[in-house]
């Protein structure tokens, strides 16, 4: 049973120069319990195929398909999360806050799983939170 939808500043992490310690030990001791889900898939996947520096794209695109596809369940946004997500942006667009579409389908996958979103950018799902059950935590403040 999941717990986390890991999103796409946190599943990276492990990737970068200097990852952060705290961050690197929560997904290790929650690795059974997290997931990602295809909108966060379909982010990295673009990230790393639009990068101009072909040895680090091989070698990112080699450690997402081979390691991170194959550790973790991937979540679809289904039929349940595309209602939820609807109702998501008629809230935000008579609120007068429309937020970007990515965020607002990851939101909705997290709500319709009832997951906890782990992400560095907090801030950007408030306006979500106000107008839904969405959960966030953020690893890098631990």
């Amino acid at each position: 049973m999941n717990i986390y939808l890991l999103d796409t500043n946190i599943i990276s992490e492990p990737t970068k120069p200097s990852p952060s310690e705290s961050v690197l030990n929560s997904i290790a001791e929650n690795f059974d319990h997290s997931c990602i889900c295809s909108v966060i898939w379909a982010e990295i996947l673009t990230g790393i195929k639009c990068l101009a520096d072909r040895k680090r794209k091989d070698a990112l695109l080699n450690y997402y398909l081979n390691t991170i596809q194959k550790a973790y369940e991937i979540l679809p946004f289904d039929s349940f999360a595309a209602s939820i997500y609807s109702d998501l942006v008629e809230q935000l667009k008579n609120k007068g806050n429309p937020l970007p579409k990515l965020d607002l389908m990851i939101a909705a996958t997290a709500i319709s799983n009832n997951l906890i979103l782990v992400t560095r950018n907090t801030a950007d799902f408030e306006p979500i939170k106000e107008v839904s059950n969405l959960m966030t935590e953020n690893w890098f403040e631990q």
